[in-house]
């Protein structure tokens, strides 16, 4: 599930880069009093704004095409305004305080149930099954400003309920409209509106209130919502320091999304139900309202928020259940990096929001990999007081890089530049390569040297080391600050073997063997090529949609009768019998065990003979291939998908090699 209006920042950030009007100086922050009138049915809104001002000479407001301004007046009075498309400029008489009314109204654009698909989150949408007004769509007279405080009325018809951002004040339900009062004394980015059909379910924990805003469909899952978003609360709470806001919601969404807010989270209604939402994908929109929202991005140094809140939640829980569960999540984003070709990869300080699945890769798995080798390198408990001090010196502001950095050396007693500086200023990652590993006798024991070697750029490497012996497992760790190092490691009894790296604790770039195909292999690299081999043209159209969808974009393919270069990546669409054919002609490897005879449609990787990777996409008709449509793209880091209509009934990864980190000793 893809988060966020964390994305609002990354839009916000645009708006800034073209020039919209930034304070000359520092000024107070606006403080918005909105009267909102809703109708979710038809789309219809009028909004009544007065705005505080203080410190300013003049205020540039916008609206969204759809809505229009009216009725402007500054302390009362009417006055001349400059206006151009959506937005007029207000003077202000003066640097003190001063307020401005504003009146707007417009139509929301309606919900198209069948036009979903691919929707921007920033667009807002209207109809019989809920409204959605994020902030950052302009659907109140607003500024360029980041954050703003806000008291917000909405009043809707009584079939339709409302959640907003904001502690709720009050909440009034009439006999024909509903009224809900939403306060933010604190600036926080501008109001977000949900309203619909909704159940609500509240519960409270403390000075907390949780609610849930399901539709009647998911009203069931409200008790179990609620219950787990109040652990993770406190989970967090214990790790981090007090939850930023008075409410948590969880609101059922007719569109396809899932976005975090301050204090709210909006998730798909078809999504709420799976066992994934429920816990890792809550459990990171609980999160955020710590780390993007409780401490805002500074996008400028890029977004360091995702990869945080992926590394405490995601990754927590899967180490929550195993330590090997842990690993196996490190190793899947090392996967994914190995995927990504050299030309995508970009420093994580110009990592701003999820655009694609390239910058998911840096942005959530190499940053979350980034706090996993910080804790490696400084401890378990610098690392967490560091947490906790990052979050005390930097709560309700905005926070970079140099901030993370300050308070993790604070914890530590030491300078940490030179970490920083390597794993965010950089892009890429090392090679690592054993060299060589020898054992001797030592007097009464033995010596185990290690040779390490590294390509260049170097980066400074603790590198753990697990050596297995005759009297057990010791692990340890070798420095490497150059191409190339040689430690002395000591035992009491003879090394048996010895694993680099076994639990893939540092971000690298695998070697041959650790990375078995999957299919980012083919989707993120743009060489690859379609090979359509489907001859009926109800599955060749929908073979070509799956195309576009996989590639986030239309791709030229190629005939059934092509000879693609063996060093293209292929992304190959056909039947059973199709299929086993162009195998057989192009020498590649039989259908897996793990796939044969298995459900209505399966996709699967290999290697081609010149090392780059083919997917195949196997489809038993037109029906199964149009099954695959929505969910086929949620698996980028498998190596295969069985699928049964449109549910997954098996998927994986293959297995790696034990690789060429990994040696027996003599």
């Amino acid at each position: 599930m893809t988060c966020r209006p964390r994305l609002v920042a990354g839009i916000l950030l645009g708006l800034a880069s073209v020039g919209l009007d930034q304070p000359a100086r520092a000024e107070a922050p606006l403080h918005h009093d909105i009267r909102l009138i809703a109708d979710p049915d038809d789309g219809r809104i009028t909004v009544a704004d007065r705005i505080t001002v203080s410190g300013r000479r003049s205020v540039t407001l916008r609206v969204a095409p759809w809505m229009r301004m009216s009725n402007v007046r500054v302390d009362g009075n009417a006055i001349g305004h400059s206006a151009a498309g959506t937005s007029l400029t207000v003077a202000i008489p003066s640097l003190g305080t001063h307020q401005i009314d504003v009146a707007a109204a417009g139509v929301v654009p309606k919900i198209d149930p069948k036009a979903t698909r691919g929707r921007s989150a920033s667009e807002p949408a209207a109809g019989a099954q809920g409204l959605y007004l994020p902030g950052w769509s302009r659907w109140f007279p607003g500024t360029a400003d980041e954050t703003v405080s806000y008291r917000l009325t909405v009043e809707t018809p009584t079939a339709h309920r409302v959640a907003a951002t904001g502690a709720l004040q009050s909440e009034d339900l009439g006999e024909l409209t509903n009224t809900s009062v939403f306060v933010s004394q604190r600036p926080i980015e501008p109001p977000s509106v949900f309203a619909g059909p909704y159940e609500v379910s509240e519960r409270t924990s403390g000075k907390l209130r949780l609610r849930t805003y399901f539709h009647r469909s998911a009203a069931g899952l409200a008790e179990t919502y609620l219950e787990t978003s109040e652990r993770f609360i406190r989970d967090f709470e214990r790790q981090i320091g007090s939850y930023p806001f008075a409410d948590f919601h969880i609101i059922s969404a007719p569109l396809p999304v899932g976005l975090g807010f301050p204090n709210l989270t909006y998730v798909d209604r078809r999504i709420l139900p799976l066992p994934f939402m429920r816990g890792r994908s809550l459990a990171h929109e609980v999160l955020h309202n710590w780390w993007g929202n409780g401490v805002r991005t500074d996008y400028e140094t890029g977004n360091w928020s995702e990869g945080l809140t992926t590394y405490m939640a995601d990754h927590a829980l899967a180490k929550r259940r195993s330590a090997r569960d842990a690993a196996v999540m490190r190793l899947g984003w090392l996967r994914d990096f190995a995927a990504l070709p050299g030309e995508r990869d970009i420093p994580v300080t110009r990592f701003v929001a999820k655009q694609h699945d390239a910058s998911q890769v840096v942005g959530y798995g190499k940053v979350a990999f980034i706090f996993h080798m910080l804790k490696h390198e400084i401890g378990v408990q610098p690392f967490d007081a560091g947490i906790k001090r990052f979050w005390d010196d930097n709560k309700f502001a905005k926070a970079g890089w140099s901030d993370l950095q300050a308070a993790f050396e604070a914890t530590a007693q030491r300078d940490l530049g030179w970490f920083f500086l390597q794993w965010t200023a950089r892009a890429g990652a090392p090679r690592l390569t054993l060299e060589d590993a020898r054992v001797s006798r030592s007097g009464e024991g033995y010596t185990l040297a290690v040779s390490l070697a590294q390509t260049p750029p170097a980066y400074k490497l603790k590198v753990p080391v697990e050596v297995t012996t005759g009297a057990g497992t010791v692990r340890s760790h070798i420095v490497i600050e150059d191409k190339s190092a040689t430690q002395e490691l000591q035992f009491e009894a003879k090394p048996l073997g010895l694993h680099v790296d076994p639990d893939y604790t540092l971000f690298r770039r695998l070697l041959p063997g650790e990375a078995p195909p999957i299919l980012r292999d083919v989707l993120l690299d743009e060489s690859a090529k379609t090979v359509m081999l489907h001859d009926d043209p109800a599955s060749r159209k929908l073979a070509h949609a799956l195309a576009d969808r996989l590639f986030n974009g239309a791709r030229k393919a190629l005939g059934p009768q092509a000879r693609p270069d063996p060093d293209t990546p292929l992304l190959v669409f056909g039947s059973k019998q199709q299929i086993d054919r162009f195998i057989g002609r192009s020498g590649l490897p039989a259908r897996p065990a793990e796939i044969e005879a298995r459900g209505s449609a399966r996709a699967w990787t290999a290697r081609r003979a010149g090392g780059k990777a083919v997917l195949f996409v196997e489809a038993d008709g037109p029906e199964a291939l149009g099954a695959m449509m929505r969910p086929l793209p949620h698996y980028r880091s498998k190596s295969y998908i069985v699928f049964e209509g449109r549910r997954a009934v098996a998927r994986g990864v293959w297995p790696a090699a034990e690789g060429p980190l990994a040696k027996k000793l003599e």
